[in-house]
């Protein structure tokens, strides 16, 4: 009795397990084919996102998205920009080395919205050709008179980028500007455009205040100015306090 018993448990057992094996299958099988459904029923991916703002002062600003930029610049660097105003006069900031457009959140705001349409971008490896689609990008918002400010890196950009806008801008403004960085070669700029220039340096500020000089010099350009601050070791942006109502008047000057 106990071997039928056996025998019995054992085909039962048999029984079972093919049961059980049938249904893992048809489910493994079932499966798969949802899977493969639901891949089929995957819509394409996505287009890429525009760049996400990386100037550290507009991160977290309300409504900012609506009024920052990116567009292709020099040597595949995409320049970020932020613009202000709504004025009939255009004005590009280009900043110092290892800066960015936050450089001059203090400064943009001596610019009245009324008068000026102000536009700080961040530059990268072409910094003169960044400055040019700069003044590409306000010209395409209908304005007519643009005015260029750079301080110190920033200056080379602005002077060499004006020996290569068509039409050519209304003003320059250099702050410390060297006479070259990198492939940016203001003082060859200078010494051909016909645009009214305007330099400003600290005395102290040795080279750059010689290089100020130099180009002022060799500027073809006969509505120019400069002025080396007396006793100053200031640079840039540091400037400005002392100059700003001088660079006004000289923007007013030109864009009347």
């Amino acid at each position: 009795m106990r071997r039928h018993v056996l025998n019995a448990l054992s085909a039962l057992a048999a029984v079972t397990a093919l049961t059980v094996s049938g249904c893992s299958s048809s489910a493994s099988k079932s499966a798969s084919a949802g899977a493969k459904g639901a891949a089929a029923s995957t819509p394409a991916t996505p287009a890429k996102p525009s760049p996400s703002i990386e100037a550290v002062c507009l991160q977290g600003v309300a409504g900012v998205d609506k009024t920052v930029t990116h567009f292709p610049g020099g040597n595949g660097h995409t320049v970020e920009a932020y613009t202000t105003g709504t004025g009939p006069i255009g004005v590009v900031l280009a900043h110092q080395v290892d800066s960015t457009l936050c450089q001059w959140s203090d400064i943009r705001n001596d610019f009245p919205d009324k008068d000026y349409t102000v536009m700080a971008i961040t530059m990268g490896g072409g910094i003169d050709t960044d400055v040019v689609k700069a003044v590409e990008k306000l010209r395409a918002k209908g304005l007519q008179k643009i005015v260029l400010v750079g301080a110190s890196m920033g200056g080379t950009a602005v002077l060499t980028a004006a020996g290569e806008i068509t039409p050519p801008v209304q003003a320059v403004v250099s702050l410390s500007g060297p006479a070259g960085y990198g492939n940016a070669d203001a003082y060859g700029s200078v010494e051909k455009f016909q645009i009214p220039v305007a330099f400003f340096a600290g005395e102290q500020d040795l080279t750059f205040a010689t290089d100020a000089q130099k180009m002022y010099d060799a500027a073809t350009e006969k509505d120019k100015t400069i002025h080396i601050l007396k006793d100053d070791p200031d640079h840039g942006v540091d400037l400005w306090p002392q100059v700003k109502d001088e660079v006004f008047s000289f923007i007013t000057k030109h864009t009347q």
